[in-house]
């Protein structure tokens, strides 16, 4: 009997159940999904290395995942707590008529297993479709390819995912029980007469306390923008606080705002509707300002992860592509941390030391040369051509385009990096380009395609003459090379490197890196393999410590395969991370608005009875419920919107000091999720909301 009331109840009150099941469903098919990481690796082309990286992703999305089942644990509750007070007095006229509260726990707990067992299985279902599209998203950010399509299923993930939303159900079941027993009959049947206290502020204070917000928020963006993330200093901390203070500032603030404002535009307040829902709007957010604004912050985080993850693994796709003109890289600091002090000009034969220690280097590498780069300087506390000798010239500022983080220091003081054009030759020749003629006192500028090329774009137009120790150097060769001429994953010029004719090259310079650059004698995976060997065998597993007598104090070698695997791996990581985060928390976010409109459309239901009563329309009615919800969800996502721009635009400009990444390929990516998650939960809760005001109003014409 139990069994068919609670099945009844649900039947007829599905548009009730509506944002409950919408939240289990879609957070059981994120969970699922993203936990079958694993499963859906197994039929794509990885290396081993790349298979260690899928499981330590697997391992960090099941530790997250803890993290965001608790969140949606509160969810489950939160939605709960609507639910019972939604049917309070349903639940009295039960005790009414013979049950006891123990029976009325039976039948809520009979409700919460069959629309949460239904959310399960819709939810597994989907879950395990969607997997089966992020294979190639998998095999996209590995930067490798799925032979044929194979389904996948992953037991362990439907295990786990199984278990962590039993644990959420057993809880609402507990509390479900504990609220239910805890009220009075008297209460449960007057509930509907109970409304909720709502605090009338001072319109004049509400207008100066929202432009006071306006202007917090402004200051809090210039800060970080004058900050740039360069530093993590009293700067920052000022603006991250002030931009917390503004927004609970802001929506505490903007109904009262709103409402004084369109008073003042008597034609637009007196037309249809408007007073209704200014003052609905202005009633709700009263009571509801610090979860909106706690709503804020998550739609932030999630705004900015969700554009993080969709533009980071194409921005690294796009730049390994270039990484490949050399197999085998070695980097090499010079001279040992304890004894070696950095040497003149004429630089040590380090490809002989690396053919020393690997016997076997001449067997597997062909046509190996080595490249080093300098300080101009007359001692190693002295630099004599830094960033402000080329802006003394140019008339530029180094520090009006540098965004990179660069501690106390002046990034203007920085040592400008400088190399030979006989070695830069080389890279050109290898890289597939005719060399440059420097002739006896030619410069240009080597870089990549960062942020900085604005940088020496302005400085170098008009082709300035430059003077290192008392040599003027005249441009060649264009000036400026831009990412054309390859250096492997060691030698990336991303502050750019000054290539200087080797008859002009000063004397008074400073060894910083030397780079030892080859490719295999047979290319292909099994010199790849032969040579993985080596390094573990000769190169300390990649990494050798020199000694007071060696001329190095570090030696990296790694191989373009291995350090795309690693890079791909990680942005893998970080992409999965932040997408999976970034979607639960849109869930979240849209779940707590949801219910909260939903509250209030069951308080409420009687004043737009007597709308009806006056003789308003049902249609005009319903556009002005639309209208107040629609009003709702959108200020605490442009909000959020607002701050993510602010924040990712001087991210991308941090990022971009070392390396291309394009932001804007991932707004489509946003905007669909957005469109998908959260005007989808807009949708359900105009809906449910609707039915709810609208069922009991039977003069709503």
């Amino acid at each position: 009997m139990y069994s068919k009331i609670a099945l009844g109840n649900v039947k007829k009150s599905l548009r009730d159940f509506s944002i409950y099941f919408l939240t289990l469903a879609v957070g059981v098919a994120l969970f699922y999904s993203f936990n079958s990481i694993t499963q859906q690796s197994m039929v794509l082309n990885l290396s081993e290395d790349q298979r260690r990286i899928v499981q330590l992703l697997s391992n960090t999305i099941s530790g997250v995942s803890v993290f965001l089942a608790v969140i949606m644990g509160f969810l489950v509750v939160y939605a709960n707590q609507f639910l019972i007070r939604r049917r309070k007095k349903e639940f009295g006229m039960y005790q009414i008529l013979g049950m006891t509260k123990r029976n009325v726990s039976k039948i809520m707990s009979i409700e919460t297993l069959f629309v949460g067992f239904l959310a399960l299985v819709v939810g597994l279902v989907a879950g395990i479709f969607i997997s089966q599209f992020m294979m190639f998203a998998t095999a996209h950010m590995f930067n490798t390819t799925l032979d044929s399509f194979k389904f996948v299923f992953s037991q362990a993930a439907l295990i786990q995912t199984v278990i962590y939303f039993v644990v959420m159900f057993v809880v609402a079941l507990i509390f479900n029980v504990t609220t239910v027993s805890r009220y009075k009959l008297i209460d449960l049947l007057n509930a509907d007469k109970v409304t909720q206290t709502v605090k009338v502020r001072n319109l004049t204070v509400s207008v100066l306390l929202f432009l006071a917000s306006l202007g917090i928020i402004a200051y809090s963006y210039t800060l970080l923008q004058h900050n740039g993330l360069k530093q993590i200093d009293e700067e920052f901390a000022m603006a991250t606080a002030l931009v917390s203070v503004g927004t609970a500032l802001f929506f505490f603030s903007i109904s009262g705002f709103l409402l004084r404002f369109m008073q003042m535009q008597k034609g637009f307040y007196y037309k249809g509707l408007h007073s209704f829902i200014l003052r609905q709007f202005n009633a709700r957010v009263n009571t509801a300002w610090v979860s909106i604004s706690l709503v804020c912050a998550m739609l932030f985080v999630a705004v900015c992860g969700l554009g993080t993850g969709f533009s980071l693994v194409d921005s690294l796709n796009v730049s390994f592509s270039k990484l490949k003109t050399y197999d085998v890289s070695v980097s090499i600091n010079p001279g040992s941390e304890r004894s070696y002090t950095p040497g003149p000009a004429d630089s040590y034969d380090y490809l002989s030391v690396v053919q020393k220690l690997d016997p076997e280097w001449d067997k597997t590498i062909k046509n190996a040369f080595q490249v080093d780069t300098y300080f101009a300087q007359s001692d190693p506390t002295t630099p004599s051509f830094t960033y402000s000798s080329i802006d003394a010239v140019t008339g530029k500022r180094f520090s009006d385009y540098f965004t990179g983080y660069s501690g106390q220091e002046d990034p203007a003081q920085k040592n400008v990096t400088l190399m030979r054009a006989s070695q830069y030759n080389k890279l050109r020749v290898a890289s597939g380009l005719e060399p440059v003629d420097f002739g006896t006192d030619g410069y240009m500028v080597w870089t990549l395609d960062t942020n900085l090329t604005k940088y020496w774009q302005d400085s170098l137009a008009n082709n300035p003459e430059l003077t290192i120790e008392g040599h003027k150097l005249h441009a060649v060769g264009g000036t400026l090379d831009i990412a054309q001429t390859q250096g492997g994953p060691a030698l990336m010029p991303a502050f750019g490197i000054v290539v200087v004719a080797d008859q002009s090259f000063p004397s008074s310079v400073v060894l910083t890196n030397s780079y030892i650059l080859g490719n295999y004698q047979t290319p292909g995976d099994a010199s790849e393999t032969q040579f993985q060997g080596q390094i573990k065998q000769y190169f300390g597993d990649g990494a050798v410590t020199g000694s007071d007598s060696d001329p190095y104090s570090l030696m990296l070698v790694v191989t373009a395969s291995e350090y795309i695997q690693s890079t791909a791996g990680f942005s893998g990581i970080v992409t999965y991370l932040a997408l999976y985060i970034g979607l639960v928390l849109f869930i979240a976010c849209a779940a707590i608005l949801a219910l909260q409109q939903l509250s209030e459309a069951s308080d409420n239901a009687r004043a737009y009875q007597v709308l009806a009563e006056l003789g308003a329309e049902k249609g005009l009615a319903s556009r002005a419920l639309f209208v107040q919800i629609g009003v709702y969800f959108l200020f605490p996502l442009l909000m959020a919107a607002a701050h993510a721009t602010c924040a990712m635009s001087i991210m991308v400009s941090v990022i971009k000091s070392i390396g291309n990444f394009d932001v804007a390929s991932s707004i489509g990516g946003v905007v669909a999720v957005v469109a998908a998650l959260y005007g989808g939960y807009f949708l359900v809760t105009f809906f449910a909301a609707r039915s709810i005001i609208f069922r009991g109003a039977k003069r709503m014409q």
